[in-house]
């Protein structure tokens, strides 16, 4: 069993981090933590300049809708990856990780990791196979460039970055490592929220299951078990706090610019696919595919997180064991624990601007393919 606890689980994730180099925890040694700082810094430096070559180049050369298309869903990728680099260290210096994982084995003694650790256990074989692709996928692109192959609908000047079209290995290297610290981000995102989601998923089977038994045979004794709940959702609210406060600026940044990165990929692959371009496209789709998938994993743990912690009243008021019959005791106990659950704001927050939820989603994915359409009826 105790290969399925979520700081193992979350071990083999970070295990990654170590072999990155992202390592600045504050209980490393101070050369190790410098070694790390050089190595961020250098990729992150590099990756930045790189975005901004590809800024200038889409200003100063002759539009084309495809190629603008993916130059600025290439450059905002590689902006994604350096951010979450950048968040990935500065989780690590302040072990937010730490904290957050306490407080989910303080609320309930983990006992909803433990009903869904198959789950949990499934998130890491996912991060496995993403950091497979990922580097197939970047391992691929260097040997294209090698070979002067012209991939998908990328500008010619690109590999001109620092001067010549060898160097641009460089950038390449540097854009997998960031990328691979990204996908550690990414999951490591996933993992926390599926946990606090899973540990409220238990706590509401509990408030439904609540029934005059042989444990709860007295009105007294089933007034205890409310307080007992009430204190449990307390310590669970303080973890989706945290979580919020750990989280927010991260989703923030990343829900923002996966957005564009999306609606342009999708109209670089649906802008006039002809017979001339059908390599192109299939060389293009794999980046669909990551911004789909980053995008979904942004937002749908969020939201499935949002919507269980919002159902636990309806769980509570569902419960026809706790209000009849009557008993004043009872009643009134049950009454508090409904005013203690009216707390719509708790979720993962967009910086603080919105909870991500069900029909925020709806409502982003609407607006994606409105503007979708809008430019393709633009495009021609």
């Amino acid at each position: 069993e105790e290969d399925y606890k979520i700081d193992n689980l979350f071990y083999r994730i970070c295990y990654f981090c170590f072999v990155l180099g992202v390592n600045f925890y504050q209980n490393r040694c101070s050369k190790a933590r410098c070694v790390s700082l050089i190595v961020v810094t250098v990729n992150c430096c590099i990756n930045l300049y790189f975005v901004g070559y590809i800024g200038y180049l889409c200003i100063n050369q002759k539009f084309e809708s495809n190629r603008v298309a993916t130059s600025i869903a290439m450059g905002t990728w590689v902006l994604q990856a350096t951010l979450s680099t950048i968040f990935l260290a500065f989780w690590q210096s302040r072990n937010d990780t730490g904290q957050v994982i306490e407080l989910l084995y303080e609320a309930n003694k983990g006992a909803g990791i433990h009903h869904s650790r198959r789950c949990l256990v499934a998130i890491v074989r996912s991060f496995y196979f993403a950091i497979a692709l990922t580097v197939l996928f970047k391992v691929g692109l260097m040997i294209a460039y090698q070979l002067d192959l012209k991939v998908g609908f990328m500008d010619e000047e690109l590999p001109m970055v620092f001067g010549d079209r060898r160097l641009f290995l460089i950038v390449q290297l540097s854009c997998t490592y960031c990328m691979l610290c990204w996908t550690v981000a990414l999951f490591i995102f996933s993992l926390l929220v599926h946990s606090t989601y899973f540990e409220f998923r238990y706590f509401n089977e509990q408030v439904r299951s609540i029934k005059c038994n042989y444990e709860n045979k007295t009105d007294e004794s089933l007034c205890c078990y409310l307080l007992e709940l009430m204190k449990t959702h307390t310590r669970l609210t303080e973890c989706v706090k945290s979580l919020d406060k750990m989280f927010n600026r991260y989703a923030f940044v990343m829900i923002a610019t996966i957005i564009p990165v999306t609606i342009f990929s999708l109209f670089m692959i649906t802008h006039r696919p002809d017979r001339s371009c059908v390599m192109q496209i299939l060389l293009s789709c794999p980046l669909v595919f990551f911004c789909l998938f980053t995008f979904f994993t942004l937002v749908d743990p969020p939201s499935q997180l949002h919507d269980t912690i919002y159902s636990t009243k309806s769980a509570l008021c569902a419960n026809t064991h706790i209000w009849f019959p009557y008993r004043p005791n009872v009643y009134h106990s049950a009454l508090a624990f409904a005013c203690h659950l009216d707390q719509t704001n708790l979720g993962v927050s967009i910086w603080g601007f919105a909870v991500v939820s069900k029909p925020l989603v709806l409502t982003t994915l609407s607006v994606m393919v409105t503007c979708l359409a809008t430019f393709l009826q633009l495009g021609d």
